[in-house]
């Protein structure tokens, strides 16, 4: 079987270290992984866990498909081994789900905050442009501070320009409102990702480094929350060329002119197929031929066979209110 253009471009992959997928649940992290990898797969639990993770190669590097997760954290074991895999990357790639920017933003956001070496792979592409969505892919790679690249996984687009983008992996811009708290704490655990999960209160990380786990999660997701917000608002924009009819029939009847002539035209329909053809047409025709001329006639036949006409028996079956009729 010949290779796609994507696992050629990732054969010249020379970089050391291994390279971890990391996004949120159904954004299509997997698709993205099995466009690098092909079938060359080995499929592994996490030790100590039932966790599995998928690896496999990218050229010379290891590379590692993590459980989705909204964020890095200890709440449940998907994030506390996607949280050690990722701790443990030289690389990371962060799967965005483009439609979903608002939401995705956040882990990424956290990533960067981290001061891991990324790459954001915008995600479902298409999907966006369906839905009106169009996102100034240039200036979120400005605001964040690392490479973006747009792929649609489930067809292979942008897969090789991601392969070529990995080398290309850097530092985002952090902009942490507890930055002086966390440079002593990164003076303590020697690592800035330690650090911030120990002020958002990982008790585990804080326990690697007999640390007090930090209780400011509340006010520093807060904060993020308001960043991805903002990055947002500069970045996303929405318009109808290209976008899909649901698309553009959403837009329509959310429009005060153009809702309410939609609004009216839906009930009149709604009301011509259920009160006029369903509840008149349709129970008439059954009602007056169906069980008039064709049932009624034969199963009183049937059952006028066995009963008298006004027996117990006949009624129950097929009278008036019979089981039957």
């Amino acid at each position: 079987m010949g290779r796609t253009d994507a696992q050629t471009a990732a054969a010249g992959v020379t970089g050391s270290g291994n390279v971890v997928l990391v996004g949120n649940p159904n954004v299509g992290k997997s698709a993205v992984f099995n466009a690098l990898t092909g079938t060359y797969v080995n499929v592994s639990n996490f030790p100590g866990t039932t966790v599995e993770l998928l690896r496999g190669k990218l050229g010379e590097r290891d590379l590692i498909d993590t459980p989705g997760v909204y964020g890095v954290s200890s709440f449940n074991d998907e994030e506390v081994v996607a949280r050690d895999v990722i701790l443990d990357a030289d690389t990371i790639v962060n799967v965005v789900d483009a439609v979903h920017l608002e939401r995705d933003l956040f882990l990424t956001l956290q990533l960067v905050d981290m001061g891991l070496s990324l790459v954001v792979a915008l995600n479902m592409t298409d999907e966006a442009r369906q839905q009106g969505v169009v996102i100034d892919v240039d200036l979120l790679s400005d605001l964040l501070g690392v490479p973006v690249v747009e792929t649609v996984a489930v067809r292979g687009e942008g897969i090789s320009e991601l392969v070529e983008t990995i080398d290309e992996a850097r530092h985002g811009h952090w902009g942490h409102q507890h930055e002086e708290q966390l440079l002593q704490l990164v003076a303590t655990t020697g690592s800035r990702a330690h650090a911030l999960l120990v002020l958002e209160g990982d008790p585990d990380v804080a326990g690697l480094h007999d640390l007090e786990a930090g209780g400011l999660r509340d006010e520093v997701y807060r904060d993020r929350r308001e960043r991805v917000d903002d990055v947002v608002s500069h970045v996303v924009s929405h318009t109808m060329s290209g976008a899909s009819l649901s698309t553009r029939l959403s837009h329509y009847m959310m429009q005060p002119l153009t809702g309410l002539p939609l609004l009216l035209l839906v009930l009149f329909l709604m009301y011509e197929f259920l009160g006029v053809f369903m509840a008149g047409t349709v129970v008439g025709f059954l009602e007056d031929v169906v069980m008039g001329e064709y049932w009624i006639p034969f199963v009183q036949g049937i059952v006028g066979s066995m009963f008298a006409e006004g027996s117990v028996g006949y009624e129950l079956l097929v009278g008036q209110f019979g089981v039957l009729t």
